[in-house]
């Protein structure tokens, strides 16, 4: 019985190493990213965000320059560790959680397109914002006027009224 046992013991062993190697080839790799997370800081009178990457960024420049519905920042990115360098070249996008009062759409880190990679801001509404670079080397800062986001609505006059 003990020889039996013996020879048992390592074959199933084998088996659960073949079943555990299995599962970790086949599981889905770590997504590599550049984007990190989206943090929106929301003020009496200004609304800030902040776009942190995996890697260090340097703000270059931003078009529009003072207001518009889409906001494209260039920017220059250093130290992409080896795990992120094909997600350097590709897309991807953050969106903030639902805020109605929030007209930020979605963030896009554009690395696949020429003169790239750039940022870019989907708004919901037209904004007037100032972009930065973030104080940690990491982000990149973005803020807008409340006041210029909020859209006063009048209601008309009812067509029997005079």
């Amino acid at each position: 019985m003990r020889a039996v046992a013996s020879k048992t013991g390592p074959v199933i062993l084998l088996a659960l190493a073949v079943v555990l190697l299995a599962q970790l080839v086949s599981s889905e790799p770590v997504r590599k990213k550049i984007l990190d997370q989206l943090d929106v800081q929301e003020g009496e009178e200004v609304t800030t965000i902040y776009i942190s990457l995996t890697s260090p960024v340097r703000y270059i420049r931003h078009f529009p320059y003072e207001s518009g519905e889409e906001l494209r920042i260039k920017i220059s990115l250093f130290d992409v560790s080896r795990d992120n360098r094909q997600a350097f070249f590709s897309r991807e996008t953050l969106v903030p959680f639902d805020d109605d009062d929030l007209p930020l759409d979605e963030v896009v880190y554009e690395g696949d397109i020429e003169d790239g990679p750039y940022l870019t801001l989907f708004f919901s509404s037209r904004v007037d914002f100032e972009v930065q670079q973030g104080t940690d080397s990491r982000s990149i800062v973005v803020s807008f006027s409340n006041a210029a986001t909020a859209i006063a609505v009048q209601p008309s006059p009812h067509p029997d009224e005079k």
